[in-house]
């Protein structure tokens, strides 16, 4: 054998590149344990980096349900984002734009505890692994890609109680479920029909974050905030099935497919499998003036190298434990302006770097990113959210992703479980 090139392609929902996808993500490191991660907190979070211990009691971060024991006032919220990704190496170059909802959620106060609930788009699947093989004594090539696309959806409840004054603990029970379907193609130059293989993954299952904060007062109405949040290691069921047929590999028609056959995975124990969710620890620390400024330092480490999914076999892809360092705060000129709307604006800003899991031909694969927002007041308690991610990930000696991501989170507020005073 010659040798064997590894390239990354694109998969897109439409064979026009400028045209807006309707999945969540075209990358090809959406190789990645259970997909690119879609959801990573709301836009005024992430916006800041993803720094989680600031507390805000007008808005229910999802990514910390501790949060919902200082909630005011009822909280709904919605996110969307807009993101166009450059992908390059030395053999191609490629352009991909996806666009859908970030987050739903609800986050309800009571007397003695708050509690949320809402839908994410957890994490999506899409990309084409080609490879291709020379063989010098039979003078052929033989081609064999791997595309894949899907979602995993997370549907959650979260409750947040106050344990002390300066103490609160919260906890989120997820619903995992979606599917990620799988095409593999083995084509043999000279040879008019190709092997296909389709298969599919039907996911579901529990999983569970648990999250503390500790809001200590300082002198001159500082407050030092502390994060601790915990993922266990969860498993989500995998629902299997493969068939295999051969076909013209110019044209798939029906007058061209050739033998069909049903997988029987049963005999092969992957019918049904397990995939092990990563258990993730989140360490976070900030110090606050209240309606003025916040600076904050974030940490989190996954222990995700035992991840294995035993019905997919992607050659040249490992995995390793990963972790991410964030710094990030946002700052508003005066709070209590009327005079100047944009003296009132809350003004963020975060950096982020990310060791990721997944190794791609024995080269580690990392990420950085730029974050900017807009926290824009709106009637009464509600803020219009708007955030700007500029990052790049991997490396162009196996392929190379400069991205940025355009978003907006709506957060309006209302006031149930108040007794009423006045008839």
């Amino acid at each position: 054998m010659k040798g064997t090139k590894y390239h990354f392609l694109v998969i897109l929902a439409s064979l026009n590149l400028s045209v807006v996808s309707q999945t969540n993500t075209g990358s090809p490191f959406s190789l990645n344990e259970l997909g690119e991660i879609n959801f990573t907190g709301n836009v005024s979070y992430q916006s800041m980096g993803g720094i989680d211990s600031s507390i805000d009691s007008i808005e229910f971060n999802i990514n910390n349900p501790s949060s919902l024991a200082k909630l005011k006032s009822t909280n709904y919220l919605i996110g969307t984002f807009y993101k166009s990704s450059s992908l390059s190496n030395n053999n191609l170059k490629e352009t991909i734009k996806t666009s859908n909802i970030n987050y739903i959620a609800i986050g309800i106060p009571t007397k003695n505890f708050g509690f949320g609930f809402g839908v994410i788009p957890y994490s999506s699947v899409g990309f084409n692994l080609q490879t291709t093989d020379d063989y010098n004594t039979l003078n052929s090539i033989n081609t064999r890609n791997f595309r894949a696309d899907g979602n995993i959806n997370r549907a959650f409840i979260s409750i947040g109680i106050s344990m002390l004054k300066y103490l609160s603990f919260g906890t989120t029970l997820n619903y995992n479920f979606g599917k990620f379907n799988y095409e593999k193609i083995n084509l043999v130059e000279g040879v008019n029909y190709g092997l296909f293989s389709n298969s599919s993954s039907e996911i579901d299952g529990f999983t569970y974050h648990f999250s503390s904060n500790i809001m200590i007062p300082l002198k001159n109405d500082l407050k030092l905030n502390l994060l601790f949040s915990l993922y266990p290691e969860g498993q989500l069921n995998s629902f299997n099935s493969e068939s295999l047929y051969t076909s013209n590999a110019s044209s798939i028609t029906v007058e061209s497919l050739g033998d069909f056959v049903n997988v029987d995975l049963n005999s092969r124990g992957i019918e049904n499998t397990k995939l092990k969710v990563p258990s993730k620890s989140i360490y976070s620390i900030g110090i606050e003036k209240k309606d003025s400024w916040f600076f904050g330092a974030q940490y989190e480490s996954k222990l995700s190298s035992g991840f294995q999914n035993v019905f997919l076999n992607i050659e040249n892809i490992i995995y390793r434990d990963s972790n991410s360092l964030a710094l990030g705060g946002y700052f508003i000129p005066d709070n209590s302006s009327l005079v100047s709307y944009w003296k009132r604006v809350k003004y963020r800003f975060g950096i982020k770097n990310i060791k990721k899991s997944i190794i791609v031909n024995n080269l580690p694969i990392n990420q950085f990113s730029l974050n900017l927002g807009l926290g824009l007041p709106v009637a009464g308690l509600s803020k219009a959210n708007l955030g700007l991610e500029i990052g790049s990930i991997g490396d162009s000696e196996v392929i190379k992703e400069n991205y940025f991501s355009l978003r907006l989170g709506l957060t309006l507020n209302d006031v149930w479980f108040i007794k009423r005073k006045y008839n």
